[in-house]
């Protein structure tokens, strides 16, 4: 009924419709392998494009603990628990402490005997630092001569009337200490400037000062910083206490030698 050609013309048909769903469906395979391994980094660049949280120094944690350290109150390593409550109770007593005074505790008397180190380790204070100051040594030493055992605050008052460039950063620092002293439990009414010293802080920069007549000199941009130690009224009234019982046992002062009187005695004095 069909012919062979009519036939052929089938089976080639058939052979190309075949071939061409094969390919297709490869070529559909291939395309959608490429779009699976194309998609997944799309949503990791999308992910990766959410804004992160900048960092300032305002809220970098790690620099704000470098640049404003926490104040230390620390006890334990120099004196045992039980000379802790002794000096306690003798600066309650005497305003001050004082060696070999007499305390009670518990109904037992105690005395407590303490070094000059360990005295001053013991007593309220704050210790200060700048960073690094453009200015010198010579015209650093005459503003913290200035203030030396003036009343904190006063000593701000004078720093923020002073007429050198660098009294504002000693205001800075002082008022740094006030801030320490609400944090640490001292009334800054009671602190005074004990010490205060200042050495070169190195890396000077330098460079050429050119002058007339082809000659020239060399400039060097010097830094400092400062380091100030507050201490409270408890520390001044120990000091005053101590030279008074220095005067106290100071030799009285006696012309005539003393020694054995030899020889004959008059009756009359001989000046």
């Amino acid at each position: 009924m069909y012919s062979r050609l009519s036939v052929f013309r089938a089976r080639s048909f058939v052979r190309f419709n075949s071939t061409k769903t094969t390919t297709t469906t490869t070529t559909s395979s291939a395309w959608g392998s490429l779009t699976k391994d194309i998609a997944a980094p799309v949503e990791a660049t999308n992910q990766s494009n959410e804004k992160e949280p900048e960092v300032t120094p305002e809220n970098d944690v790690e620099l704000q603990k470098f640049l404003n350290p926490q104040p230390i109150i620390n006890q334990d390593t120099l004196i045992s628990p039980l000379k802790q409550q002794l000096f306690k109770l003798n600066v309650a007593k005497n305003g001050f402490f004082k060696n070999n005074d007499t305390v009670t505790l518990e109904g037992k008397p105690y005395q407590l005997k303490l070094s000059r180190e360990v005295i001053e380790a013991l007593e309220p204070s704050i210790f200060l630092r700048s960073w690094r100051i453009k200015s010198s040594v010579k015209k650093t030493n005459p503003v913290l001569r200035a203030l030396k055992n003036l009343p904190l605050k006063k000593a701000i008052t004078q720093t923020q009337f002073m007429e050198k460039k660098i009294s504002r950063d000693i205001t800075e620092m002082l008022q740094r200490g006030i801030e320490d002293a609400q944090r640490m439990g001292y009334k800054s009414d009671n602190l005074y400037l004990d010490q205060s010293w200042v050495h070169t802080d190195g890396q000077w920069g330098k460079r050429i000062d050119w002058k007339g007549r082809g000659r020239m000199g060399m400039i060097k941009h010097r830094y400092v910083s400062i380091r100030i130690l507050l201490k409270s009224t408890q520390t001044q009234k120990r000091l005053a206490w101590e030279q008074k019982q220095r005067d106290l046992n100071k030799k009285v002062l006696n012309k005539i030698a003393d020694g054995k009187i030899k020889g004959s005695i008059p009756g009359f004095y001989r000046w």
